[in-house]
C-alpha cells in the first residue's frame, strides 16, 4: 500500500515520463499540412505570370502598390557621435547602418518605404529611431556629414509598404 507522501512522487514521475516520451517520439501534427509548398504557391496568378516570364524572377516588394502615401518632413544624418549615441554605426534595431537605412519613430522596424520625389524607386527600410521629440519625421542615413548637411530639410512624398 502506498502512503500519502508517495503519491505526489508517482504523479511527478508519470508527468516526466510523458514529456520524455513526447520528446523522444514526436507525432505528426496537423500543422505539417500548413507548411506552404512551391506547388501551392505556383497556382497563384501573380506567381504563375512571374514564372512564365522568367522562372528565376519573383515579384519584388517594390512592384506592389503602397499601403499608404503621406507627405513627411525628411532630414538626413550621418554616423558622427554628436548626431548619434555612443555606438554611431549601430541602429536602434541592432543592425549596422547602410545605404537605405531610415530612422522614423512613427513606423515599425522593418517597414519599407519609398521617397519617389527624392530617390525614385529606391526602397528604404526603417531600422533606426530619431530623438523622441520628432514624431512624424524621417531621417535618411548618409555616409558623410557633408552629404547630410547638403540634403537639408525637405517635405517629401513617402510611400509606405
Amino acid at each position: 500500500m502506498t502512503s500519502i507522501k508517495q503519491k505526489p512522487n508517482i504523479v511527478h514521475f508519470a508527468v516526466i515520463l510523458a514529456i520524455f516520451a513526447d520528446l523522444m517520439f514526436p507525432k505528426a501534427t496537423a500543422a505539417d499540412s500548413l507548411v506552404p509548398s512551391f506547388t501551392a504557391m505556383a497556382g497563384e496568378p501573380a506567381m504563375e505570370a512571374a514564372l512564365e516570364a522568367d522562372p528565376a524572377y519573383l515579384p519584388r516588394a517594390s512592384d506592389r502598390k503602397p499601403q499608404r502615401v503621406i507627405y513627411v518632413t525628411v532630414t538626413a544624418y550621418s554616423s558622427t557621435p554628436d548626431q548619434t549615441d555612443n555606438s554611431p554605426f549601430v541602429t536602434a534595431n541592432g543592425t549596422w547602418v547602410h545605404d537605405g537605412t531610415l530612422a522614423a519613430n512613427f513606423l515599425r522596424f522593418g517597414t519599407k518605404v519609398r521617397l519617389p520625389d527624392f530617390s525614385g524607386d529606391k526602397v528604404y527600410v526603417v531600422e533606426d529611431r530619431m530623438n523622441q521629440r520628432y514624431s512624424y519625421r524621417a531621417d535618411i542615413w548618409m555616409e558623410t556629414r557633408e552629404a547630410a548637411k547638403q540634403f537639408g530639410v525637405k517635405t517629401l512624398k513617402m510611400e509606405i509598404f
